[in-house]
């Protein structure tokens, strides 16, 4: 009965067509009065934006790897201190 509910709840759900945000979803191309500019970007922008996050994702990676490499070595040495 759970499940035969929530489909129901789902199938009839408006809301989300009641929203002028997606209203691409429906088929309706109108950027206009999405509140939303679409500004075209060129590739070399792109690219730059795609190497900052890059490495910033290197840097969060190798944050990561020092916090988990400290953490094991104090548990190491407390396990063979106990």
């Amino acid at each position: 009965m759970g499940i035969a509910a929530m489909i129901t709840s789902i199938k009839f759900n408006d809301r989300r067509n009641k929203r002028e945000v997606f209203s691409r979803v429906n088929g309706n191309r109108n950027t206009e009065n999405l509140g939303i500019k679409l500004v075209p970007v060129s590739e070399e922008t792109l690219q730059e934006i795609r190497n900052k996050l890059k490495k910033q994702r290197l840097a969060v990676f190798k944050k990561q790897l020092l916090v988990s490499g400290i953490l094991i070595i104090v548990i190491t040495t407390i396990i063979i201190y106990i």
